[in-house]
């Protein structure tokens, strides 16, 4: 073989090989790159997502160039309303060493990306954890570049998102509108790519909202995220977790069983939430605080008539009795587009209005971290005694920050984004973690209750019961007007009489008509811009000319979220 030919061949070779390797970095490049913490905090789920099938794994070390060790995971083909990136990926980090920073990077086909990293939380309870949480943000939020740069900070151990992600995960991105910064075809991609900054070094822990049922799948929703305490992708029969973090039990539940179309997991998600409160009762030495969070609030004061608008709230129902009975010190809510804090209180009925050593949870929404919808106002003029403090247009592009400072001390801070504003602050001081007691309210507190709980019965089963048609006359209405017998008899004759009239009108234009030429003539004259016209002869009157408007085709379907 000649040196020429050779050398030929090797040039083919090495042609080949970077024409695999440039195939490889388009459809095994890993993308959308984010965290999330496993059973316990001494574990870190990583997650990324590709065009093709390529293999899964993730270096990971104490440095960037000291990148020592390799854990492998599984891959899944997710094509259900996506026509995007269709190959997700997931890899469980285990046994990471408390207060050590990691470094990582996902490895699909030997083509990374990264490094990134993230710290791990210390050992014990005895430390202060920060949480940044917010729920409803949407693709093309200002709020996300800045809330990339708070979460870079570097003073958070988790980011909650209550629900409401993208609007929505599993839409289609009209690519003439997309931004640079996204070239995916599905709103999921551009979304979980635009986080990528914030979720890539921060555990992003989540709650569905009403924007991933996606026709009671929540596809996206399950495959896109890894929570603590489930399979993945995650079942629909266990789209709520727990975990611990430093001296705080978190729960996070799903409002939306209630909202699907027949409420399968209403009651598995029940017995499930109890007995985990259960158990977080008997660990209150080691995790006094417990805060659930979950996207549609039990109470609100805003005018949109969602459900925590109305007396017989689905989500009140399914959740204050147990939350209060198992002592949950702070519930998180999003889904109302503002900010709103409720005093302590049970069944719609203040306990105190103060925050220290509260007989109840205190319920925070903080649903403005930025829906494309815009803002949920509120209705002023009737706000009721348990709305502590309420914010709608300047509360737009905001989230909420919790320290818990220690067992006893917790605070909470609304904070705007655009200029670093603290909307709203309390201090939470509880020295009695635990269920709360009814017996030790006062008579007239529960006296109120009673009077609540009535109302609220007598409203749900008047709700309940079905509609009818029953024209009976109810006792005392006898002398009304339409009730008294001539007076019925005096408007049948009327409307008798009418009908005639109209029957005869009928008939004797039809008469008329039978007389004249039935011509059945063409359209001829056709305006496809805006109008059709009917053709007439030259000195001929035609009674039958119309004109109808047709431009207009568009409809209009206004969408609550």
């Amino acid at each position: 073989m000649s040196f020429g030919t050779c050398v030929t061949l090797f040039t083919l070779f090495v042609t080949a090989v970077r024409g695999n390797i440039d195939k490889d970095k388009v459809l095994c490049l890993p993308r959308q790159a984010h965290l999330a913490y496993g059973d316990t905090v001494r574990h870190m789920v990583v997650m990324w997502s590709t065009r093709h099938n390529c293999s899964t794994d993730v270096r990971y070390g104490s440095g960037p160039w000291n990148l020592d060790k390799t854990a492998s995971g599984k891959s899944i083909y997710f094509a259900e309303n996506n026509m995007g990136l269709q190959y997700i990926h997931r890899v469980l980090l285990e046994n990471l060493e408390a207060g050590v920073t990691y470094y990582y990077t996902p490895v699909s086909n030997s083509i990374s990306s990264g490094p990134f990293y993230f710290k791990m939380p210390p050992s014990g309870e005895d430390w202060s954890p920060e949480f940044m949480l917010y729920g409803d943000l949407g693709l093309h939020s200002e709020s996300i570049p800045k809330l990339t740069a708070e979460a870079l900070r570097g003073e958070y151990t988790a980011v909650l998102h209550v629900g409401d992600f993208a609007y929505n995960l599993h839409d289609n991105l009209n690519m003439e509108n997309a931004s640079d910064c996204s070239k995916a075809t599905q709103v999921g991609d551009a979304f979980m790519q635009m986080i990528q900054d914030m979720t890539s070094h921060v555990a992003y822990m989540t709650s569905p909202g009403n924007h991933e049922i996606d026709n009671d799948t929540f596809a996206h929703y399950r495959h896109r995220f890894s929570m603590p305490q489930s399979e993945w992708p995650i079942p629909l029969h266990q789209m709520w977790y727990s975990i611990d973090i430093g001296n705080v039990h978190f729960l996070s539940y799903s409002s939306e069983t209630f909202f699907t179309s027949n409420g399968t997991y209403v009651n598995s998600q029940y017995e499930w939430i109890k007995q985990d409160l259960h158990v977080a009762n008997q660990n209150r030495d080691k995790c006094p605080w417990v805060i659930a969070f979950g996207h549609r609030p039990m109470y609100c004061s805003n005018n949109d008539g969602d459900d925590c608008t109305k007396i017989d709230s689905k989500v009140r129902k399914g959740f204050e009795e147990l939350f209060y009975e198992y002592g949950v010190d702070v519930v998180i809510q999003a889904h109302e587009h503002s900010y709103e804090r409720l005093w302590p209180m049970f069944k719609g009925v203040v306990l105190a209005k103060n925050y220290s050593n509260p007989t109840a949870p205190v319920q925070l929404i903080t649903g403005a971290a930025g829906s494309k919808h815009g803002i949920d106002d509120f209705n002023n003029s009737n706000i009721a005694d348990w709305s502590a403090f309420h914010i709608g247009n300047k509360s737009f592009n905001s989230y909420g920050k919790i320290v818990v400072t220690n067992r006893t001390h917790l605070y909470w801070e609304q904070i705007s984004v655009a200029d670093g504003q603290v909307l709203d602050s309390i201090w939470i001081s509880q020295t009695n973690h635990g269920p709360f007691d009814k017996a030790k309210l006062t008579v007239d507190i529960m006296e109120k209750i009673d009077e609540s709980i009535k109302k609220e019965q007598i409203i749900t089963q008047a709700n309940s019961k079905p509609k009818t048609t029953d024209t009976s006359v109810a006792k005392g209405d006898e002398g009304s007007f339409f009730n008294n017998v001539s007076t019925r008899i005096a408007l049948g004759a009327g409307f008798g009489g009418l009908f005639f009239v109209f029957f005869a009108t009928v008939c004797i234009v039809h008469r008329c008509k039978k007389k004249r030429s039935k011509n059945y003539r063409r359209w001829e004259t056709l305006d496809y811009g805006r109008k059709f016209y009917s053709n007439v002869k030259n000195g001929e009157k035609d009674t039958d000319d119309f004109e109808s408007e047709v431009s207009d085709g568009t409809s209009k379907l206004l969408e609550r979220d």
